[in-house]
């Protein structure tokens, strides 16, 4: 509902606001023959800015703002090898004053942190510490999160000296959770010389002891044409609380009380094995069932060099 309701805010600024900003940015790699992989990235932004009339009352410098980003990768034929995807959409008032009131919706998916959806709104406001070089910004959220389910079960039997995979199944018991987050961000804008400018972003979430942390840097290069810049981005993101990749449990066709070939002595199986990161009583409290759960890891980083345009 709250996108609809600043997706509708954004259109209506369209036919308000007499200044707008957008900037396109993008990069692509790709290395056939002996290896075939691609990847591409783009991110859009638009802004629009002003004084909003409404009558009698007058909505002083706001501004509006819709971004999208999206990564994608495809290796040895397998499409969305990687692909994640961001949206965001803000409302800003007030928003080159001291202290900015916000409003801020998000929606994104990580394949590769085995987040199927994660959205967020809520309210906020951002405090210029230093005008445009500083500034921290706090906001209260909710979110609703799912995990990634495909083909995520691994049934295993004994094979009389290691474990061995027999099948793989959907988890379909998956379910979205539901958090309240505090968002904390500072925000560093600085300018080196006349042609180069860093950008660094910190947001840190916590919802109790899930934890989430985005390290986000960017470098600016400009070149002779005023509309063309050359970006370097290097992100780096980690969850307290990483979401489950691999749901291990004994297939029931196979399992005999008291084989000797278990997940707690897999044999000669045990360093292809996923790492067990939850045991079945962690399992359980967690609300997922009697499993043996490897998770997907922490940290996760990425570095991508393109072009901007900005019209």
């Amino acid at each position: 509902m709250i996108f609809r309701i600043l997706f509708t805010l954004i259109f209506i600024s369209s036919t308000i606001l007499a200044q707008f900003e957008h900037d396109l940015s993008g990069g692509y790699s790709g290395r056939g023959g002996n290896t075939d992989f691609q990847y591409w990235n783009i991110s859009y932004a638009l802004t629009s800015y002003g004084d909003i009339n409404l009558g009698a009352t007058v909505l002083k410098d706001s501004e509006f703002l819709f971004a999208f980003e999206k990564n994608n990768a495809t290796w040895a034929g397998i499409e969305n090898y990687y692909n994640d995807q961001q949206m965001t959409l803000k409302f800003d008032l007030w928003a080159n004053g001291t202290i900015s009131p916000f409003l801020i919706a998000e929606s994104s998916f990580d394949d590769a942190l085995g987040i199927k959806s994660r959205s967020n709104y809520g309210l906020g406001a951002k405090w210029r510490v230093l005008g445009d070089l500083l500034s921290v910004s706090a906001a209260f959220l909710s979110e609703e999160e799912e995990i990634v389910g495909q083909n995520s079960i691994h049934l295993y039997a004994d094979y009389g000296d290691s474990l061995g995979v027999t099948a793989y199944k959907d988890n379909d018991n998956l379910k979205p959770v539901k958090y309240s987050r505090i968002s904390v961000r500072p925000k560093l804008k600085l300018p080196i010389g006349e042609n180069f400018y860093y950008q660094s972003e910190y947001y840190y979430k916590p919802a109790g002891d899930d934890v989430l942390t985005d390290w986000r840097n960017t470098f600016t290069i400009k070149t002779a044409e005023e509309w063309l810049n050359i970006v370097i981005k290097y992100n780096v993101k980690n969850d307290a609380q990483p979401a489950p990749k691999v749901f291990m449990q004994y297939d029931p066709k196979y399992y005999t009380e008291g084989q000797k070939i278990t997940f707690a002595n897999p044999g000669k199986g045990k360093a292809s094995l996923p790492s067990i990161d939850r045991d079945l009583a962690e399992s359980e409290k967690d609300g997922y069932g009697q499993y043996y759960i490897n998770n997907y890891k922490a940290a996760d980083s990425r570095i991508s060099i393109g072009i901007s345009v900005t019209f």
